[in-house]
C-alpha cells in the first residue's frame, strides 16, 4: 500500500452527550445566577466602599499571637482536634471492619452499621456542635462530641472503601489454615490497610483542626470562641489577627501531615 493511500485517522471530537452536559451546566448556571439575583457590580461596590471588616483585614492586630488568652484558646482547639481524632478515629476502625463481609458475617448487623455511618456522615460538624451545645451547654465537651462523631464518620467511610479493595488471597489463606476471625483480621487484613488507615487519621486531624475553630463560634470552645468574642465587639483587627495566626498554624500542620502521609502510603 502506497503512502498516499494511507488514511490519517480523524481526531476524536466531543460526543453529543458531553456537549449536551456542558450546555446544560452553562444554562443551569445562568438560570441560577438570575434566580438568586447575582450581581458582580454589587460585590465590587460592597468591597470598595468603607467596610470595617475589610479595614480590619488590612491592619490585623498581630499582638493577638502573643496574647495569653489567645494562646490558651488555640491550645484548647489543638486538644479538641487531637482528642476528637483519636477517639472517633479509633472507633472507626472497628466500625469499618463491621461494615465488611469478611469482618462481620452477620448480615443484618452490617446493614445497621453502614446505615448508621451514613446517617452520621450526613450531619455536618457544625450541626453536631449546635445539638450538643443545646444538650450539655457551652464549653469543650460539645465540641469534643461533635468532632468525635465527625471523625468517626469520615475515617470509617475512607477505611471501608480501602477494605473493599484489599487482596483477598491472605484472607483465604488464613481461613484455610484454621485461623479464627480475630486472628484472620489481625494477620491478613490489618497489615494491608494500616498505612492507609494511619493516613486517614492524619487527614481527619487536619479536618478536625479546621472544624474546631468553626465549632467555637457556636459556643463549643477553642479559638472560635475567642474569634466570636472580638466579632461581637466589632473589633475586626483582633479578629483578623487571630485568623492569621490560625491560618499559619493550620498551614504548617497540613504540610507536615501531607509529608507523613506520602511516606505512609
Amino acid at each position: 500500500m502506497q503512502a498516499s493511500e494511507l488514511k490519517i485517522p480523524k481526531k476524536p471530537g466531543l460526543r453529543g452527550s458531553v456537549m449536551f452536559s456542558i450546555s446544560f451546566a452553562f444554562v443551569l448556571t445562568i438560570v441560577t445566577m438570575i434566580t438568586v439575583e447575582f450581581s458582580l457590580l454589587e460585590i465590587i461596590e460592597n468591597f470598595t466602599r468603607p467596610n470595617m471588616v475589610v479595614d480590619g483585614l488590612l491592619s490585623p492586630d498581630l499582638t493577638q499571637i502573643f496574647s495569653e488568652r489567645s494562646r490558651s484558646a488555640f491550645l484548647e482547639t489543638l486538644q479538641l482536634a487531637i482528642l476528637g481524632t483519636v477517639s472517633g478515629g479509633g472507633l472507626s476502625l472497628l466500625m469499618a471492619f463491621w461494615a465488611t463481609d469478611f469482618g462481620n458475617p452477620i448480615g443484618w448487623l452490617r446493614v445497621v452499621v453502614r446505615n448508621f455511618n451514613n446517617v452520621i456522615r450526613s450531619i455536618p460538624d457544625l450541626l453536631w456542635a449546635l445539638l450538643f451545645v443545646t444538650a450539655v451547654g457551652v464549653g469543650i465537651l460539645p465540641g469534643l462530641l461533635a468532632l468525635f462523631f465527625f471523625s468517626m464518620a469520615v475515617v470509617t467511610k475512607l477505611t471501608s472503601d480501602t477494605l473493599d479493595g484489599i487482596d483477598q488471597g491472605p484472607i483465604e489463606a488464613a481461613r484455610a489454615s484454621g485461623s479464627g476471625q480475630l486472628s484472620m483480621l489481625r494477620m491478613a487484613v490489618l497489615p494491608q490497610i494500616l498505612p492507609s488507615y494511619a493516613s486517614f487519621l492524619l487527614y481527619g486531624f487536619e479536618l478536625n483542626l479546621r472544624a474546631s475553630a468553626v465549632l467555637g463560634l457556636v459556643g463549643a470552645g477553642g479559638i472560635g470562641s475567642r474569634i466570636e468574642f472580638f466579632r461581637g465587639r466589632l473589633e475586626w483587627s483582633e479578629v483578623w489577627g487571630l485568623v492569621l495566626m490560625f491560618f499559619l498554624v493550620v498551614f504548617l500542620v497540613e504540610r507536615l501531615s501531607v509529608t507523613i502521609r506520602r511516606r505512609l502510603v
